[in-house]
């Protein structure tokens, strides 16, 4: 017997290095006959299937978390695209021109005659717009799919509609969302515009109230996504050019 074979911890580190050169060498015994420390050592089948679990459960809250970004960004961005339409119909109510209103302009034979061209369709009341109806232009009932002729009476005021719905001022398509790839409106809107009168007056100093023929318009630009309705709302006011 050696000097040394008693010693426990002399046969440990020789078991050590046995299995540390082993591993260097990728020896055929280390490759297919794990050392007896290492026998117990391997993951059991519950340990693995928990593992698994828990990883689904990450992927998939990372999945979702993702996913409401995803949507919250997309959803933000159409009602931008939504505001945008409004705005522009808002700014053509501000801008159009001619528009006068008074007794010396549309109304200069004490009713309202579309044939002046002294209100722009933008600003038509109801009872404008029904006026006009009445001269011989026919609105369609929805959304035109085409350019109407030249020679159609409709064809200044494309690409507005009127539907009969109350109150029945114009309408028009908005586009909110155009797919660059497919080349498809994946997202579209209906953008309403109302016009009342507003009926503001101003006392001057011989103490006759004089109608300052003032509009008030509602531009709103309604849509769904993923099956839930938005709506975006504008108003302004515009007072006559005389």
């Amino acid at each position: 017997m050696g000097p040394h074979a008693g010693n426990p911890g002399n046969a440990t580190a020789g078991s050590a290095r046995v299995l540390l050169m082993e591993t260097i060498m990728l020896s055929p015994s280390r490759q297919f006959r794990p050392h007896r420390w290492l026998r117990g050592a391997a993951f059991s089948l519950v340990e693995i299937v928990i593992a698994l679990a828990v990883l689904g459960t990450m992927a998939a809250g990372v999945y979702l978390g993702f996913n409401a970004v995803n949507t919250y960004a997309v959803s933000t961005r159409l009602y931008s695209e939504a505001q945008t339409a409004a705005q522009n119909q808002i700014d053509l109510i501000l801008s159009k021109e001619p528009f006068d209103s008074s007794t010396s302009g549309a109304y200069i034979s004490g009713s309202f005659n579309p044939a002046l061209n002294k209100v722009p369709v933008e600003l038509m009341t109801v009872a404008e717009l029904d006026a006009l109806v009445a001269s011989g232009v026919t609105f369609p009932t929805a959304a035109p799919s085409a350019t109407p002729a030249t020679s159609s009476s409709y064809y200044p005021y494309y690409p507005y509609y009127r539907d009969g719905s109350t109150p029945n001022g114009l309408k028009k398509q908005a586009f909110i969302y155009h797919d660059p790839v497919t080349g498809l409106d994946i997202v579209k809107g209906v953008l309403a515009s109302t016009v009342t009168d507003a009926g503001m007056t101003m006392t001057f100093i011989n103490a006759t109230a004089t109608n300052l023929n003032t509009r008030k318009a509602n531009a709103s630009v309604t849509y769904s996504f993923r099956g839930r309705g938005y709506t975006v709302s504008m108003d302004t006011l515009r007072a006559g050019d005389q």
